[in-house]
Formats: structure tokens, sequence, C-alpha cells
């Protein structure tokens, strides 16, 4: 016998409070209306259709249907998203901000690295208990080598883990030290790879900083050669893998790096609004502003679904209520709520109901398990 489809009944809430090989027992926790009493469940007598007020639909068959078997609050609290930063560490990095090399030691506090690094610290130390954040630098080494390894895994209050990497990249006179290539395809390849690789549900994000043209090609033998069309590729398979990229521009407005970066931010799946599709800096404020923005982007209308409370229950049968009202589900993710995986462990809430969740308040969020009797 397949499941039937539970559908919400407004004016009645049921709860469980009983199961046994002759059937299950319901008892009303409000009522909307004196209800016409119906045959025992199984007996094939009734298929609801004469009910009316707060009776319960039986279908003949065992099934009863559009009965809220429990009902979960889900806090308000929202899942934090995962951010992943994959910070250009290459020796272009040392040179000043209108990329004016300072010769062999860099331009030190006046670099680009003295100018950025800052602006991380002071974003991931405001936001590091409601932002999962984790740091890849690129390359691993002075020349082209990445590996899967990241500096500091995703995680909650990792404000001090973050500060520490980037001291530890850093030079005696405030520039990178170890300044490498740039091989962007490979950086973002392992970055996806790893956000992949977590186990938790919350929606996850790489912010890809770097301030010029992807090189290092893997297998190719000039080191130098431009690599934008792998760069692209590389963000574009992230996206489908459902990891989004930021993708920031260090100092690059109008340099040969400009179209490269338009692509690879159009392929990321969010573009800045108007030109450039990057998020364009050039100093510590402009980066602090751009990272506090892409916070926003990524805050989160993500919830967890409980488990399931007992086996009349499942994860494919669920109602989602936000401060009263029932919202549909909605495939096209533009108004309403949808899952987050085929796994059904998460729903994104999208629209207006998204909107009054952020924009701060106490919203009610509910998710209710609809009865499955087969």
């Amino acid at each position: 016998m397949p499941r039937s489809n539970a559908v919400l009944v407004k004016v009645a809430l049921f709860t469980v409070v009983g199961c046994g090989f002759a059937g299950c027992g319901f008892a009303p926790a409000a009522s909307g209306g004196a209800g016409a009493a119906g045959p025992p469940l199984g007996s094939g007598a009734s298929n609801g259709t004469g009910l009316v007020g707060g009776g319960a639909a039986q279908n003949g068959h065992g099934a009863v249907t559009g009965m809220n078997c429990a009902e979960f609050s889900q806090p308000v609290n929202k899942l934090p998203p995962d951010i992943l930063i994959v910070l250009d560490a290459s020796g272009s990095m040392n040179n000043d901000i209108s990329d004016t090399s300072c010769g062999n030691n860099g331009c030190g506090a006046t670099s680009k690295w003295a100018q950025m690094t800052p602006a991380i610290n002071t974003v991931v130390g405001m936001t590091e208990t409601t932002v999962n954040w984790g740091l890849k630098f690129f390359a691993d080494d002075a020349m082209c080598a990445v590996g899967n390894n990241v500096a500091v895994p995703i995680g909650a209050n990792q404000a001090g883990a973050v500060m520490t990497a980037i001291t530890g990249r850093t030079s005696a006179n405030g520039g990178v030290s170890n300044g490498s290539r740039t091989p962007t395809r490979s950086a973002e390849t392992a970055g996806a790879a790893y956000m992949r690789g977590l186990t938790d549900m919350n929606p996850r994000f790489i912010v890809l900083a770097t301030d010029g043209l992807p090189n290092c090609a893997p297998g190719a033998s000039d080191t130098a050669a431009d690599d934008s069309a792998g760069a692209v590729m590389a963000v574009a398979d992230a996206f489908s893998m459902g990891i989004p990229t930021f993708v920031v521009g260090i100092a690059t407005g109008g340099s040969n790096a400009d179209a490269t970066l338009n692509n690879m931010a159009n392929a990321g799946g969010y573009p800045a609004m108007g030109s450039p599709a990057y998020y364009s800096v050039s100093s510590t404020s402009q980066f602090v502003s751009v990272l506090q923005t892409l916070v926003g982007v990524a805050a989160s209308c993500t919830f967890a679904v409980p488990t399931p409370p007992n086996d009349m229950t499942d994860r494919g049968h669920i109602g989602v209520i936000v401060n009263g009202t029932e919202i549909s589900r909605d495939p096209s993710q533009t108004n309403g709520w949808d899952y987050t995986s085929t796994g059904m462990t998460a729903i994104q809430i999208f629209g207006p109901n998204c909107n009054t969740i952020l924009n701060g308040g106490t919203p009610d969020v509910k998710i209710v398990f609809k009865c499955i009797v087969s």
C-alpha cells in the first residue's frame, strides 16, 4: 500500500496517544466543530468526504491524513553560514595598492597584503559567533603548490585562529611571506572539495579574494601562463555542487584581470550589483564593507528538520509555519520554503518570510510533522 500524502488540517491539532496492531488513537488538542464520527480505522467504510469541523478523514485503508502527529518549534537562531575565505598569497600582494613594486622586500606596511588582512581580522572578529569561518591561502609554497588542507578549518569562534594563521603568513615588514604565483583554479577546486566534505547542514560559501590573473594551470610547463578559463570553470563547478563563490578583486579595477574576475563572479552565482560583477576593493575599509555585505547575503534562513518523532512520520511530509501561518513549499525557491538537499535534513525559507527572519525580531518558526499511516 503506498503512503498517502498528508494535508494540514487548520481546524484541529491532533497528537498521537497510542498505537497498536488494531490501529492508532488520536486525542484532539482543540476542536473547530463537532465533526462526524467515522468507523474504525481500516474498516473501508468511510473515505472521509462527509466529515466537517474537526473530524479526521479516514480513507478506508488504515491511513489517516491531515493530522499533525507532533509539532516541533524550531528555534529562531538560524543555522549559521559556513564561509571559507580563499586568500591570494601571491608575490604581487607585496606590491602597493596601485600594484607598484617596492623592490625585493616588497612594500611592507603599504602592501596590498597589509591593507587587506586587517579587514579579514576585523569582520571575522565581529561575526565569529554568527558565521562559521575558515581560511585557506594559495599557494602553499613560493610557486604553485595547493594542498587539500586549510589554514583554519570551518568553525565557530575562529577569530583567534584566523589572526594567528595570517600572522604566520606575514613577513616582518608586514607583507606576505613566501609569496607565490596565482594558482586560482587549484585553490578554488581544493576549497570546494573541503567544503563539500563538511558534515553539517549549514549553507556553504567561498569568498575568493585575489589581486590578479590566474596562472599555474595544472600540468602546464609555463607556470606563468594565463589560466583564466580553468579558474572560471572551477568556480562554476563549485556552484554546481551547491557552493557559491563571492569573488573579490583586490586593487584590480581596470586591470587585465578585470574580464576574468567578472566571469568568475558570474559563474559563482552571487555577482555584485552593477559593474563590475565582482566586488572591487582597494582599501581596508572597503574590504571591511564588502565582507560585511557578503555576510549579510550569506545570512541564513536555513533550519534543521528535527528527527521524525515516530514511525508514522518522516521528513518528506512536513509543514512549515512562520508566525502562525503555513507557507507553501516552493521548488523555484522564490517565495516559500524548500529542502536544501535530497536528504531533507534542512529547509530554507525564501522571499518575504526570510526577510522577516533576517530583519530581526522574534519570528516563530515551526516545523510540523504530518501523520503517515500505511
